[in-house]
């Protein structure tokens, strides 16, 4: 016993005194992980050595451990073991969504959508008090959505919109709030990285206390959507808020210059139509959930743990209650915004949405065939395609739905894909990828150069989803009729879509940037560079989890938890430490230390695994806000003008930072918030 401690204290406070002394010694956070990881197993190799770290029994602490027993008899043992945890068995598959997931949120950014969001949104809510900030609320959600990338998107909309927000007079504090508030809520909304590597651990974990269960990524992605955009609506109340009882440092911004919308005029005031724009867009959405509760629509095949005598098909498919209601939006769109259109194609378009949910009713069950089914739908098919036509002939003159159109439609694909049950996030993180390569190729085309390739790969694409979604075309000794034929149309059509994709590429490569070098090579390099960030900080935060193995100090630390009666209580202590570590750590390095010690622990007991899970998901997101190595606050430093101090950066973020705490309070008390929607929707990812 030295100082009152045993060994395994001892040991424990060694590797954690050497973490805090490679973080403060200015080296970069991944190798300082690595570094402190071997520092500390050498010290505590020489204190064994010399009997100074002993266990209660009296015998030295590191033959307690089962990877110090391995690295004796064989070295190389530990360096197999640290590389199987990371890359060994299923773990490649999700793991593989985070390059593609990068890839996708670099393309997106280097394709400049955030310009064109920014100054369309601004145009929107800059009539409104703190309308700006509002604006910036609502891009860093959709570049959550899309991008994903914390670093670009700040940056994106320091460089952007902090000048014009200091310019009308705006707070510094709050400007600077907003932004870097903004910019993390990637972190939360997915796609996620973050989810995306809990993810990896949690199924893990929850697997081998509670055998035959699943906690998939695609399930983590659908309990945060609810918790993603409540965290939205607090941001926007708070500006609200402070717009209104101090309107100096929020002010409304009314450009003179500029025309007024005729779909403004038309419902009086910019108050009316934006109430008339998003109060029925939110009862569609509701119109989903009420439906899902009430038993008309909900997956059409019995989840895991569901007896098959007591299931119910519901009448309307995930699928095709997606499909309503995203059509719904976009025809509501086309009445709000342009209401002087002649509505008969308009009102084809809805008796197709209508035919669509009675055929689905009455018509349409899970043994009726695939032809059959394509032939039901093929009379609301054609209504739907006749209004949906009318209706992108007028949204594209708007340029709010021109500009924020293309990357929706993406974010639906891959989360549609996702929450629907159709494929997992790796899958869609391909998908994205892809599609993102189109966006930034549409965006780069110059003057004669041929767009038809583009957007037939992207028909193509959108068919073959639909065909593999409703036939088997698994080549099979024994086929149908219609099976085979659906085949050779998916094999042509797969050859269509690649066939786009490299003339994609192609206009990537001769489209230079600034610098002179292709854009697909710059969108390479960078994809590379963060991904081997990323598995470099997960190397080294491997490397100190194995140190505290290699002595019996995970144990001894689950022991510890396991000592409270309350699995509430292991819980909210967990979380206490994680806000404390995200003043010094990034959410990588939490991750790989924190959940692997106490992940057996909270997700060994009773409690629900996505709820815990969002959770630990949002108090992560705090990481990238709490001073003095708030990652978003760096970035946005490293952009901001002379005028704006470090002080005006972080009184910014404190408010924000407690409306986090405020959300995880929240959703501490109503756990249905992380538990809906993933009850809700069909199983899947």
């Amino acid at each position: 016993m030295l100082f009152g401690l045993s060994g395994v204290e001892l040991a424990i406070l060694i590797v954690f005194l050497c973490l805090i002394a490679g973080i403060m010694s200015g080296f970069p956070v991944a190798y300082a992980l690595g570094g402190s990881a071997l520092i500390s197993f050498g010290i505590i190799v020489i204190l064994n050595q010399n009997g100074l770290l002993l266990t209660e029994a009296g015998s030295p602490i590191l033959d307690q451990g089962r990877e110090w027993k391995a690295f004796t008899v064989y070295p190389g043992s530990a360096v197999s073991n640290m590389f199987s945890r990371i890359f060994g068995g299923g773990n490649v598959d999700v793991l593989l969504a985070v390059p593609l997931f990068v890839f996708m949120g670099i393309t997106l950014e280097r394709s400049h959508i955030a310009d064109d969001l920014l100054t369309t949104m601004a145009k929107v809510f800059g009539p409104l008090p703190g309308g700006l900030a509002v604006s910036v609320v609502l891009v860093g959600a959709l570049l959550a959505a899309s991008t994903g990338i914390v670093g670009a998107t700040v940056v994106t909309m320091g460089l952007l919109s902090l000048p014009t927000m200091l310019n009308k007079g705006y707070s510094p504090s709050l400007a600077t709030g907003t932004i870097c508030a903004s910019g993390t809520l990637g972190q939360i909304i997915p796609p996620s990285i973050v989810l995306v590597l809990l993810g990896q651990q949690v199924g893990e974990y929850y697997a081998e206390a509670h055998p035959g269960t699943v906690v998939s990524v695609g399930t983590l992605f659908k309990a945060a959507i609810l918790p993603g955009m409540m965290l939205v609506g607090l941001y926007i109340a708070y500006i609200m808020w402070v717009a209104l009882t101090q309107p100096d440092k929020a002010p409304a911004v009314h450009d003179e210059n500029a025309e007024p919308d005729p779909a403004v005029a038309h419902f009086g005031g910019t108050k009316n139509f934006l109430f008339m724009l998003f109060v029925p867009l939110i009862g569609i959405a509701f119109m989903w959930v009420i439906l899902g509760m009430v038993g008309l629509t909900g997956p059409q095949h019995p989840r895991p743990g569901v007896e098959v005598v007591n299931f119910v098909v519901p009448p309307i498919s995930p699928s095709v209650m997606a499909l309503l209601v995203l059509l719904s939006v976009i025809f509501w769109l086309r009445y709000v915004l342009f209401p002087s259109a002649p509505l008969r194609p308009l009102l084809m378009g809805v008796l197709g949405l209508v035919l669509l949910a009675l055929v689905s009713i009455f018509v349409v069950q899970p043994e009726l065939s695939p032809s059959a089914t394509t032939l039901w739908f093929a009379v609301p098919g054609y209504l739907i395609i006749r209004g949906l036509a009318h209706a992108a002939k007028h949204l594209q003159h708007n340029d709010v739905i021109r500009v924020a159109f293309p990357p929706i439609v993406l974010i639906v694909a891959v989360l549609g894909s996702i929450l629907g049950g159709v494929t997992n996030p790796t899958a869609a993180a391909g998908l994205g990828a892809g599609g993102a390569i189109m966006l930034a190729a549409a965006r780069q085309l110059k003057p004669g150069q041929a767009s038809w390739p583009i957007l037939y790969s992207a028909y193509a694409i959108v068919v073959l989803l639909l065909i593999s979604n409703n036939f088997d075309i698994r080549l099979l000794e024994a086929m149908t009729t219609e099976n085979t034929l659906a085949y050779g149309l998916a094999f042509l059509l797969y050859h269509l879509a690649f066939a786009g994709i490299l003339y994609c590429i192609y206009i990537l490569w001769v489209a230079h940037t600034r610098r002179g070098k292709p854009v697909v090579f710059e969108i390479s390099v960078e994809t590379m560079k963060i991904t081997s960030m990323v598995f470099v900080i997960l190397i080294g935060s491997i490397m100190l989890n194995l140190v505290l193995k290699s002595f019996g100090g995970d144990h001894y630390i689950q022991e510890v938890l396991r000592s409270f009666e309350n699995e509430r209580s292991v819980l909210l202590l967990v979380l206490v430490v994680i806000f404390i570590m995200g003043f010094m750590l990034d959410f990588l390095e939490i991750i790989y230390i924190v959940i692997p010690i106490v992940g057996p622990v909270i997700y060994g007991g009773d409690m629900d695994p996505k709820w815990v899970t969002i959770l630990i998901a949002v108090n992560l997101q705090t990481s990238f806000l709490t001073p003095p190595f708030g990652f978003a606050l760096f970035y946005l430093r490293g952009v901001a003008p002379k005028s704006v101090t470090t002080m005006h950066i972080y009184r910014g973020v404190a408010p924000f930072v407690l409306i986090q705490v405020l959300a995880l309070a929240i959703l501490w008390f109503i756990e249905p918030i992380s538990t809906f929607l993933p009850n809700l929707l069909p199983e899947g990812g």
